[in-house]
């Protein structure tokens, strides 16, 4: 690709920035060496998997699925969006609320070696360094059954590296660094948003009304349209701070947080 003279300068120029990012996270932040993104794969546009997740209508109880390796997970990946949607809907069918998305790559925990996928060049670069890292993360520390814990702290991850690779790279002035700080705050704060509807939620739900009762009052006491699966979705990809606060006790060494990280226990 690099060496190609009919593919685009400004491809070229994302695809040697991976090749930084994946250099740093390895050098720098102590991720598993491997050979992941140093392939490419052209989607031709389209997303490269769907997710399903459910959850029942009631509660905050997520469908799960069960599977080698991974354990037991509360999201189902997809290549044909056909396939997603015919699972959706049979959820549907059986009363769970059901969350159906594209997403923009996927870990294969260091089994297999991992694309660039054509998709990921259309993202800002502050999203780029963090998608790329979050994945990474992956592959160098996972919990089996533990799905919560694992992508929320591969987030915390892959947004504290982003900091990090834009003030290495660019200084500590500068414009890249900044966008990376809006990014982020814009991600607590739909991170806190989801923490405040859930807490609400959670009470009607730990009342002792009835399961009808219950899910007839939820859009009033939420005040939006309520989704159990996309709010748990939210909180999946969310709560950085107790990861947060993990590294700054360790000082800001990666090598101390991913040794301390595995006694972290998600609150509510």
């Amino acid at each position: 690709m690099l060496a190609d003279p009919s593919v685009p300068p400004e491809t070229k120029e994302k695809l040697r920035l991976i090749g930084e990012i994946k250099s740093f996270g390895e050098r720098e932040m102590g991720l598993k060496a491997s050979n992941n993104y140093t392939r490419f794969y052209d989607t031709e546009g389209r997303p490269i998997t769907w997710l399903v997740s459910a959850c029942r209508k009631d509660r905050f109880e997520a469908y799960t699925w069960w599977f080698p390796i991974v354990g037991r997970v509360s999201y189902k990946g997809f290549f044909r969006r056909q396939d997603a949607l015919d699972l959706a809907l049979d959820l549907i069918g059986q009363g769970y609320d059901v969350n159906l998305t594209s997403a923009a790559a996927y870990s294969t925990l260091g089994y297999f070696s991992d694309p660039v996928l054509s998709t990921m060049l259309d993202y800002p670069e502050e999203h780029l360094v963090s998608l790329i890292l979050h994945e990474l993360t992956h592959g160098t520390i996972y919990l089996p059954g533990g799905t919560d814990f694992n992508e929320v702290m591969a987030s915390f991850v892959g947004w504290q590296g982003a900091l990090e690779f834009a003030r290495f790279r660019y200084g500590p002035d500068s414009p890249q660094l900044k966008r990376v700080k809006q990014a982020l705050e814009y991600e607590e704060r739909r991170d806190a948003r989801a923490r405040e509807l859930f807490a609400k939620l959670q009470g009607l739900y730990t009342s002792d009304l009835a399961p009808a009762a219950k899910i007839e009052r939820r859009d009033q006491v939420a005040g939006v349209r309520v989704n159990n699966a996309a709010i748990l979705m939210q909180r999946r990809y969310g709560r950085y701070d107790q990861f947060r606060a993990v590294f700054d006790k360790a000082g800001g060494s990666w090598k101390a947080f991913f040794e301390a990280v595995r006694d972290v226990r998600l609150s509510e």
